[in-house]
């Protein structure tokens, strides 16, 4: 059981540092996490433990899902969340389509939230986002106050086109920082599809947002970036009053 709780610490970690900041779908990171965790060094019977405590956690993040919510969701697994854990891998029938009505409903709840930024920005300053969106160029069409009021909210009717993808990361990221949207904004706005790739009719993805915020840091120069930290200054500095 030892090899099965520090794996399980490990997956802990490494869920919170790539799917809880949107780096990575559930999926990718359970495929990752098992593909890099397959052997270690040592005789055939630590072999054996590690290949067993590793069946555990495949089963955990490919088939248990509802667990990962759960408790992967904390900033931090303690010693009795690891017991419960492991005794619910282990002993507890978990039939599709058959959850009892308070884990639906947990689920369920996760899920609409999921789906949301969080925004705290105030009505008043949405006017201020709104012009920096449309003087940086975020988009294939300027857009309204009311349209960015449904961007942020989640009650955007029609897709914008994204035409500034690092503009936009940028952006975000920015907000995020100061608790401002959600830290998983970058798969809010997948799963909403509220952003579509240029030319096509389809959302952009986590990736895609990943990558142009990692140009953007990067390169540390794209278009327009000095008036959206002029509009972050000024953000950060009311909000902290």
């Amino acid at each position: 059981m030892d090899r099965l709780r520090q794996l399980l610490l490990e997956a802990h970690r490494e869920y919170q540092d790539y799917v809880a900041t949107g780096v990575m779908t559930p999926r990718v990171f359970a495929l990752q996490f098992i593909d890099g965790h397959h052997y270690e060094d040592g005789n055939v019977a630590d072999k054996n433990i590690h290949r067993k405590a590793l069946g555990a956690v495949r089963i955990l993040l490919m088939e248990r899902t509802d667990l990962v919510e759960q408790f992967f969701s904390r900033p931090s697994l303690e010693a009795p969340d690891i017991d419960k854990v492991i005794f619910q891998v282990y002993t507890e029938r978990h039939d599709d389509g058959k959850q009892n009505p308070e884990t639906f409903r947990t689920t369920s709840v996760n899920r609409v939230r999921e789906q949301k930024l969080s925004c705290a920005i105030r009505t008043e300053d949405m006017p201020l986002l709104t012009d920096c969106v449309n003087d940086a160029g975020f988009f294939l069409k300027k857009v309204t106050v009311r349209e960015m009021n449904g961007l942020m909210y989640g009650t955007l009717t029609t897709p914008l086109v994204a035409v500034n993808l690092m503009g936009i990361a940028y952006f975000f990221d920015c907000l995020s920082a100061m608790n401002l949207v959600s830290r998983c904004w970058q798969t809010v706005l997948e799963r909403s599809g509220s952003i579509l790739l240029q030319g096509k009719n389809k959302p952009q993805t986590r990736s895609n947002f990943s990558s142009a915020l990692n140009r953007a840091k990067s390169n540390g120069i794209f278009s327009y970036k000095n008036d959206i930290d002029i509009l972050m200054k000024h953000i950060r500095e009311k909000y902290a009053r």
